[in-house]
């Protein structure tokens, strides 16, 4: 082949590697530190003057939906899912552990109510194997108090995990990594997941006590105790007012569980704490839709599925998944808002959210050790550049 021959295949190369030169890729991560420009002390971003405007909710729906998919946030509620179903065995034992401590008298009654639960909110097909697995989490807190103690503290230790998972993307919604220590961190963590586990307690013996449980349970008890007053107030007067307060009760105590998760859960140092907000009530709102739309699958559909039980298992991990979504949304609503009303006070939150973190310990040292990485590359690069000489 001639010179002339090589020369459109030489400049075709020079033509790619010039082209390959001016792509452009959009990072990762970073490196370096972002200092943040933290509001004086008598600037509240969540100050009531401080409303959000017409163009100032516009940006804080277009922020959500494009981060929302830039991010990945449905993949990070799989992960929190895997989490869930990970952490369901160990929150089970715990909750039943913490009943059984406070009832430590009453175990009869505890078994009496879990077996209630299993009957009205489990479906008949899976009724029985969900009672034999329930019985062979719980059979380890036969052993007395102490033991009931130490399998509190481990069962909660493992179910933290999940909390942690939701954290690590509540860090990824506020745009930072993690700067509390490990240790710090997991305590923490720990400490969020004792919450929403006695939380989860409440709500549910909250939900669970109704005329068949005072008819069942409390009464037969009251009766041979000599309480006949008592089962006349049960029947009479709390059970009427009873069923009018659970629904607003099991509200007001889901958004505090919901707003302490989300305001401990990151990295950031908020202003104030808040009980409510708008993404713990878009999470609660849409969590109960989602769980409504499971019941009434249970209810209509689970029967007359041509897949059985494996159809169940698949609705619940559906479910689950779209409840986790639920709850990134909600904490990235709250984001969101914060980022807008940083902006109307003028500072400058258009790339990063300027609320500043609980601690930045260990996000130093994980930019020490990115660097040191790039500072090896760097010696394999030059290594390179020399002709590897």
């Amino acid at each position: 082949m001639s010179a002339l021959d090589d020369a459109p295949a030489t400049g075709s190369k020079q033509a790619r590697k010039q082209t390959a030169q001016q792509q452009k890729i959009v990072p990762s991560t970073v490196t370096t530190l972002v200092t943040v420009e933290s509001p004086a002390a008598d600037v509240d971003p969540w100050a009531r003057g401080n409303r959000l405007r017409k163009d100032s909710w516009g940006l804080v729906m277009r922020r959500v939906w494009a981060d929302f998919f830039h991010d990945a946030l449905m993949d990070r509620a799989a992960a929190m899912t895997y989490f869930t179903l990970m952490a369901f065995a160990p929150t089970v034992l715990a909750a039943y552990s913490i009943a059984t401590l406070v009832f430590s008298s009453r175990r009869g009654e505890v078994e009496a109510l879990t077996t209630q639960f299993i009957e009205t909110y489990v479906p008949r097909s899976m009724a029985e194997e969900a009672g034999n697995i329930v019985s062979s989490i719980i059979g380890s807190t036969r052993e007395g108090t102490f033991a009931l103690v130490v399998s509190v503290l481990i069962s909660l230790f493992a179910a933290s995990a999940y909390v942690r998972a939701f954290s690590r993307t509540a860090n990824t919604v506020y745009g930072r990594v993690e700067g509390r220590g490990t240790i710090r961190t997991w305590a923490l963590m720990w400490a969020i997941t004792v919450v929403l586990v006695i939380g989860a307690v409440v709500v549910l013996c909250a939900n669970l006590l109704r005329d068949t449980v005072v008819d069942s349970v409390i009464e037969p008890v009251a009766l041979r105790l000599g309480l006949h007053g008592t089962v006349d107030f049960f029947g009479g007067i709390f059970m009427p007012v009873w069923n009018w307060l659970r629904f607003p009760i099991t509200v007001v105590v889901a958004l505090a569980l919901i707003a302490v998760w989300y305001h401990f859960a990151p990295n950031v140092r908020p202003s104030r704490f808040r009980w409510i907000t708008l993404g713990s009530v878009v999470a609660l709102v849409t969590n109960l839709v989602v769980w409504g739309a499971f019941s009434l699958y249970i209810k209509y559909l689970a029967g007359v599925s041509i897949y059985g039980a494996f159809g169940t298992v698949m609705a619940v991990f559906m479910t689950v998944w779209l409840s986790n979504t639920m709850l990134i949304l909600g904490i990235k609503i709250d984001a969101e808002v914060l980022r807008a009303k940083e902006l109307q006070l003028g500072l400058h939150a258009e790339r990063y959210i300027q609320a500043p973190p609980r601690s930045e310990f260990a996000a130093q040292q994980q930019v020490r050790a990115k660097k040191k990485l790039e500072e090896r590359s760097g010696r394999i690069f030059a290594y390179a550049a020399r002709g590897g000489q």
